[in-house]
């Protein structure tokens, strides 16, 4: 035998073991003798071409008594050393005992181990499940629609959601089933041995190199066309942040604007410091749904301005979604303003969302909101709202202060 080793990918699982053993004996006639298993890839030796049997166990080989072991070989099988999930047995003695006295012992051999791994999968796949938990429910019941309530969150978590766990939950479904499937054959006996392979090594080849070429487009894609997110650290970012395309409060209320900018740099000692009474941030981030998501965050208690009479606090939030489609902003909005007004402790319905809307020229939707005494919290705090959308642009304002949000739409809309 050759020290010269060829290695070739094993497309075949636990539940193709008697495919594997009649591939396994096929490259044997050519020549190819096997002499490690690896998780994936098996090696070879060069020889010359011989009638070798082989005999798979589904069971690692530590995991296999040593007892056990020691009366295969007893039997003239020998163990092929590896790391694979099976352990592999040879002969080249064509008088050798099989392994297995009888089909009897064999099926509860097979049927013993196959139904170890079948749990296992079974809770892999529950497990799977769980991570998904928040949005297994929405995927499942409308998967459509799963699609675009995820539209504004990180590439690779949307590539997660709607690629690559959906897989491995289909990947382990696939198993669990050819499992269940090999188990009722054993106990009912209507199992029979396989004498071909090449019909299943082709059909697993192919789904195999499709799911790994998937998850590298995947990979390069996020990789190469990253999320770009930006978020200010301090007020003089924030100051210098450029967007023209949505309404920044130092144009939605000019006047209050300046008496905050105003107070946003106190001293500490010698030093000139952000006041921390104050909270000014702006972002930018874009995804493989959303060009570009933008936003302006300021929040300020009443004693650093004075034009609010009321004595409450000021806060202001508008947040741009500019999406790929207009479709995608649609679908998104229509999931995302639930979740705007519940992050506001709103009091929300299907009857209430429905009641917002109004109509404006020149916009594709439009909804205004202001806090009332069922908000509790929300109205408290005088919070107001407005959603509007054109084309594939989708603008949400949050507001706390003296002016009605309603009264500002066409300062919002001139901009989308």
């Amino acid at each position: 035998m050759s020290d010269k080793i060829k290695q070739k990918i094993c497309y075949f699982g636990l539940s193709d073991i008697y495919q594997e053993q009649n591939w396994l004996e096929d490259l044997a006639r050519r020549g190819l003798l096997l002499t490690y298993t690896g998780y994936l890839i098996y090696d070879f030796a060069y020889g010359e071409p011989t009638e070798r049997r082989y005999r798979i166990l589904p069971e690692k080989r530590k995991k296999i008594e040593q007892e056990e072991l020691d009366i295969y070989e007893s039997c003239g099988w020998t163990c092929v050393r590896g790391t694979h999930a099976t352990t592999v047995f040879y002969t080249d003695d064509q008088n050798a005992p099989e392994p297995f006295t009888d089909v009897v012992t064999e099926k509860k051999y097979y049927v013993k181990r196959l139904f170890s791994t079948l749990i296992t999968s079974i809770f892999t796949a529950i497990y799977i499940l769980w991570i998904l938990r928040p949005s297994t429910y929405s995927f499942i019941l409308n998967p459509v629609d799963f699609y675009y309530q995820i539209a504004d969150q990180p590439s690779p978590l949307i590539c997660l959601y709607l690629v690559i766990c959906p897989l491995l939950v289909l990947f382990y479904l696939g198993i669990i089933f050819k499992y269940a499937r090999l188990i009722w054959q054993f106990k009912s006996g209507t199992f029979k041995r396989t004498y071909g392979f090449k019909a299943r090594r082709y059909v697993n080849m192919i789904l195999t190199n499709a799911i790994i070429v998937l998850m590298v487009c995947l990979f390069v894609y996020v990789i190469f066309v990253p999320d770009k997110r930006v978020m200010t650290s301090s007020f003089k970012e924030a100051l210098a942040y450029k967007d023209a395309e949505f309404v920044r409060f130092s144009e939605f209320d000019p006047s209050t604007w300046d008496e905050v900018h105003s107070n946003m740099i106190v001293r500490n000692g010698n030093n000139n410091i952000d006041n921390p009474d104050i909270t000014y941030e702006t972002s930018y981030d874009r995804n493989v749904m959303m060009t570009k998501m933008s936003s302006e965050d300021l929040s300020a208690p009443s004693r650093t301005y004075k034009r609010d009479k009321s004595g409450g606090n000021l806060m202001y939030h508008v947040q741009l979604y500019k999406a790929k489609s207009a479709k995608i902003a649609a679908r998104f909005m229509s999931s995302n303003i639930e979740n705007q007004l519940e992050g506001m402790n709103f009091d929300i319905s299907k009857r209430r969302i429905r009641d917002m809307k109004f109509k404006y020229e020149g916009l594709d939707y439009a909804a205004y909101i202001r806090a009332s005494e069922k908000d509790e919290f929300a109205y408290a705090l005088g919070t107001q709202m407005l959603f509007l959308r054109k084309g594939n642009k989708y603008v949400v304002v949050a507001y706390q202060g003296p002016i009605d949000l309603k009264s500002k739409v066409g300062l919002f809309a001139a901009k989308m």
